[in-house]
């Protein structure tokens, strides 16, 4: 029981450790969007956005981001900038430090993807096809393709097993033996 102990506070520590050091991430995400105005011309708007940032810095000047599967056409390079003070990552075609901007006769796109090291959420998505109209979804789903327990999380369902296994083991070497 008590390597038990020393296991858990261990993994603990190790994990507050590694949160405090953390700087250079790399999150990546999949998003779905859906609900857009009648006659949008991608009805359910779909990708994989990958960004590698300094969650340390305060703003992260304007970069590239790595898109695939990405079903929206658009012009110039998709970036983002990174945002501690409010916790978001803004991405688009056209982005400043704190706002990003579509216009309706230009392809493009644009949205703020809130809490990305914690519970990562889009409020807004807006695309335009270069057709002189934006389209605004309703409905957005992410999901973190990084989310994976924590060690501590790991270390607590590791013990659990070996709790219940002990206890077995213990239950059946009490049994009396028939013959």
């Amino acid at each position: 029981m008590r390597y038990l102990l020393r296991l858990l506070a261990a993994t603990a520590c190790l994990a507050g450790a590694q949160q405090a050091s953390a700087a250079v991430v790399t999150r990546n995400f999949q998003i779905t969007a859906f609900g857009f105005e009648s006659g949008a011309p991608v009805s359910a708007v779909s990708g994989k956005f990958s960004y590698t940032y300094n969650d340390a810095a305060f703003i992260t000047p304007p970069a590239a981001v790595a898109l695939s599967d990405f079903n929206v056409p658009y012009a110039g390079t998709a970036l983002f900038s990174f945002n501690k003070g409010n916790d978001v990552l803004i991405t688009g075609t056209n982005i400043g430090f704190v706002n990003y901007t579509v216009s309706p006769n230009t392809p493009g796109f644009g949205f703020f993807l809130q809490h990305p090291g914690t519970t990562p959420q889009i409020s807004s998505l807006v695309y335009s096809a270069g057709l002189g109209a934006l389209y605004h979804a309703s409905r957005i789903n992410v999901v973190d393709l990084d989310a994976v327990p924590e060690p501590a999380t790991w270390a607590m369902m590791i013990a659990g097993f070996g709790l219940v296994g002990g206890l077995a083991r213990r239950r059946s070497a009490a049994r009396p033996v028939l013959a």
